[in-house]
């Protein structure tokens, strides 16, 4: 059985975690005066900067980060974690106004993948996706970049389908369902 390494990660921690994610942070950059405005809040007051050296040695001694030379870069913990937060922080927005093409996802995700074929369909459905059948979900706003990010975080993105159209069976019943 896999171990897991278990521990508590603060918001700040969190956020750090995202600006390493995206390769906005450099430690090299701590010595330059002109640091990039997404750092500018970590390093306002000397008492931040020091913090933010605190959190960094934090996340090194919980083996979520790797402090190498001028770069800070995630370990195989951070990596996952910061593919966490990046599921986590994808939100299916709705549109103000519907142009009348409806965005289809259909899946087939063989059984090895049930956890991530689960985690895909909550999400689906939490972000207020209707099912036409069992793996085949509609959605009336354009949402191919999230359905795209989602499938790439769970690494099941073989098995995903986003198609469009403009007539669904019972659409009526759909149009409804969705105050349009």
């Amino acid at each position: 059985m896999k171990h897991e390494k278990r521990f508590i990660i603060g918001p700040r921690e969190k956020e750090i975690i995202q600006y390493i994610g995206t390769g906005a942070l450099v430690l090299a950059s701590l010595a330059i005066p002109t640091l990039p405005m997404a750092l500018k809040p970590f390093f306002e007051t000397e008492h931040k900067k020091k913090n933010f050296k605190k959190i960094i040695k934090n996340l090194a001694e919980k083996d979520v980060v790797y402090l190498g030379g001028e770069r800070i870069k995630l370990t195989k913990n951070g990596k996952a974690l910061f593919k966490q937060y990046q599921f986590k922080d994808i939100e299916i927005k709705k549109s103000k106004k519907w142009n009348g093409v409806w965005h289809v996802i259909a899946y087939d995700i063989p059984d090895k993948f049930k956890k991530e074929r689960d985690c895909f369909r909550k999400k689906l459905l939490d972000s207020s996706f209707e099912k036409l059948q069992e793996s085949l979900m509609v959605f009336p706003y354009e949402c191919k970049n999230e359905i795209v990010t989602i499938a790439q975080c769970l690494k099941i993105s073989p098995f995903v389908i986003y198609l469009n159209t403009k007539q669904l069976p019972r659409q009526e019943y759909f149009i409804k369902k969705f105050n349009l």
